[in-house]
């Protein structure tokens, strides 16, 4: 069918007629070419705008998570600074008050670490974002320089093997995934693991 008439272009009403009569319509349901054409002409203007919308409500989404997450991460890097001040007063040595505070501190830290992943696995997180946070992760276990976490004399090892441990956090798929990303040998390694659970949570 061609799309242009002599002495200019055919109208949407004129191009649903003729797809009617390609198809073999009865004329008496030629009417309602234009009726059709209007049909199909807003639900393709509803696909653009919705598409649209949902694309800046993700960009959007993305956004307020990782503010979130800075600021909350931040807001742990002041504590963990201001323990080990109070830490180094009182002699710097190991105590019942101290491994408190430190349990404390971790419950937090572990529960942003939950928070992360669980919004990158819904899409609400960059895969570089989120492949940053677990190169730091693997740094931390490794006792990297810049990387290492000590808080009130209990290192990161120990603090995650204790609270990962606990009953109801054994099974969760976070604990499965950071002990691969502990247990890579190195960064590469990570990247593919991250890279993987890109894959599994897109399907």
């Amino acid at each position: 069918m061609a799309m242009l008439r002599l002495g200019g272009r055919m109208s949407f009403a004129d191009f649903m007629h003729a797809v009617m009569g390609f198809l073999g319509v009865d004329k008496d349901y030629q009417a309602l070419g234009p009726f059709w054409g209007a049909i199909l002409g807003a639900m393709l203007t509803a696909g653009v705008v919705g598409g649209v919308v949902q694309s800046r409500t993700k960009r959007h989404q993305e956004a307020t998570a990782l503010f979130e997450f800075s600021k909350r991460f931040h807001q742990l890097l002041d504590q963990a600074h201001d323990l080990a001040k109070a830490y180094k007063a009182a002699g710097g040595m190991p105590s019942e008050a101290a491994a408190a505070e430190a349990g404390a501190y971790y419950r937090k830290f572990f529960d942003l670490l939950v928070s992360e992943y669980y919004f990158f696995t819904q899409g609400f997180v960059r895969r570089e974002t989120f492949l940053e946070w677990m190169n730091w992760r693997w740094g931390a276990w490794h006792d990297i320089e810049g990387a290492r976490l000590v808080v009130c004399g209990v290192p990161y090892q120990t603090a995650w093997r204790d609270w990962s441990q606990r009953p109801l956090m054994k099974s969760h798929p976070l604990v499965r995934f950071v002990d691969d990303v502990h247990a890579a040998p190195d960064l590469a390694t990570v990247r593919r693991l991250v890279d993987r659970l890109v894959q599994r949570w897109r399907l």
